[in-house]
């Protein structure tokens, strides 16, 4: 095991310096004559302070670590929250509390444009105060720093807090074990082909090197460090940007040097968001209508975040990330909030009367605990054989009762256990392509996303009551 940087996430209110702060960060640590190349980052980069290294993800705001910590990527080890020393605390400081602690990660406050006249500290420390964060002489201990981004002033004494609380964390990472990277960023460039940023968590990651994630695969052609500068390799808490991809991954997908790893990788994810517990966000018209709500909540509700008004995209992805189902109680969600939810598979659901809410989330905890109660049965098949296919796989089935059509919602039962949910794409019977399976024949059936069949595995088809 080795000491490893800390990495940090940048986060606060639109407006309250988070890019301006990186900006500054960044730029201490490249010589004035690199300077103007600095603009083309990678999503990441490191800082030198007292001979240590620190690793800052530059994507500011909760959208991208949402996106991680979606797919069970916990790459962030801190965070500093940027509050502005004049607004104060704004809605979106409020959020971003939320998303820390949904994530259960440290995080300490730069108080920011200290250089203004008009900058009050003091109301800062009373309006976290007053939002549950309970600061440093305000009866906490949370770390309030005062900075200046633009001037660069308290930047030195913020780095030394985050060393501080680095130390305390005593991060390591094993450079000989199994490659874990995590994807903070990636895109398909027109001249190098797929290309993501990644964050090494264990292992090293080297020229050469055949990587796998859940999407894709490849060797690495080329590692390029922040400044784009050639790497032959990286080593745990180390940004790097990796070349030769077959295909674009998705922003918190996890790349190992072992496909037996990545499938391993894969259904401990499963396991951790497989909690008995129904999650919630709730949003309702009024405060006194909301304490009636979450007053009547049981022990088997986890409350993920609750407040007053419109649903909006940072509550989605609040939700998202935390594998939560949204509670709209007479409230508006934004088309921007409807848009985002669909294309991330978020549910909301809107209700008028609290009876019929509270009944439905009953009804909820029911089904967590018993995930098909309330469905039934259209027909049953039998897993005899996977095949790989271009797309994903198809099951060799035999059907046993029933019928299986083209369009139906289906569960993938390993014994009593519920592995995933899915729909038929496509069956076909020999190389004809048909729409039913009907009981007492064999069918290939595809579905629309990719679960992992299994030999005597069986797929349920059924209809919601």
């Amino acid at each position: 095991m080795m000491l490893r940087p800390p990495i940090i996430t940048v986060m606060g209110h639109i407006d309250h310096g988070k890019t301006t702060l990186l900006d500054a960060l960044r730029q201490t640590s490249v010589a004035a004559k690199e300077s103007g190349g600095i603009t083309q980052h990678i999503g990441a980069y490191q800082v030198d302070h007292q001979g240590k290294k620190l690793t800052f993800i530059d994507t500011p705001g909760h959208a991208a670590f949402s996106k991680m910590r979606s797919r069970g990527a916990a790459v962030t080890d801190l965070v500093i929250l940027v509050v502005d020393a004049v607004e104060s605390v704004k809605p979106q400081t409020k959020e971003c509390l939320e998303h820390i602690k949904a994530a259960g990660v440290p995080f300490l406050v730069a108080i920011n444009k200290m250089d203004l006249p008009n900058a009050v500290p003091e109301i800062v420390k009373k309006d976290l105060a007053d939002s549950g964060v309970m600061v440093e002489g305000y009866g906490g201990d949370i770390v309030c720093v005062p900075i200046s981004a633009k001037t660069k002033k308290g930047l030195p004494e913020l780095l030394e807090m985050v060393l501080l609380m680095a130390e305390m964390q005593k991060l390591t990472g094993d450079p000989q074990a199994p490659l874990n990277a995590v994807v903070i960023e990636s895109t398909l460039d027109p001249k190098r082909g797929s290309t993501a940023t990644v964050i090494v968590k264990a292992g090293t990651l080297r020229v050469g090197q055949d990587i796998y994630t859940p999407e894709t695969s490849g060797r690495v052609r080329q590692l390029l460090d922040w400044r784009h500068q050639p790497l032959r390799q990286a080593q745990p808490g180390d940004p790097a940007l990796i070349l030769g991809l077959k295909q674009v991954p998705v922003v918190g997908s996890v790349v190992s040097d072992q496909p037996v790893l990545q499938k391993s990788i894969e259904k401990q994810a499963k396991t951790v968001s497989a909690d008995k517990k129904l999650k919630l966000l709730i949003k309702a018209d009024v405060t006194g209508t909301l304490e009636a709500i979450v007053g009547n909540l049981g022990g088997e509700v986890e409350l993920v975040g609750q407040g007053v008004g419109t649903i909006y995209e940072s509550d989605v992805l609040l939700a998202q990330s935390t594998g939560a189902r949204i509670i709209a109680f007479r409230v508006k969600v934004s088309s921007q909030a409807e848009f985002l939810a669909e294309k991330e598979a978020v549910l909301i659901k809107s209700y008028q009367l609290i009876h019929e809410l509270l009944d439905d989330i009953q009804q909820q905890i029911l089904k967590l605990l018993e995930p098909t109660i309330d469905e039934q049965v259209l027909g049953e098949a039998s897993v005899l054989q996977a095949f790989t296919v271009k797309n994903g796989q198809i099951a060799g089935c035999q059907v046993n009762s029933g019928k299986l059509t083209v369009g139906d919602q289906v569960n993938l039962m390993r014994g009593e256990q519920l592995i995933g949910s899915s729909r038929i794409k496509s069956i076909y019977q020999g190389k004809e392509k048909v729409d039913k399976a009907k009981r007492g024949e064999q069918y290939g059936i595809g579905l629309t996303n990719n679960l992992e069949f299994q030999t005597k595995d069986k797929l349920v088809a059924y209809k919601t009551l």
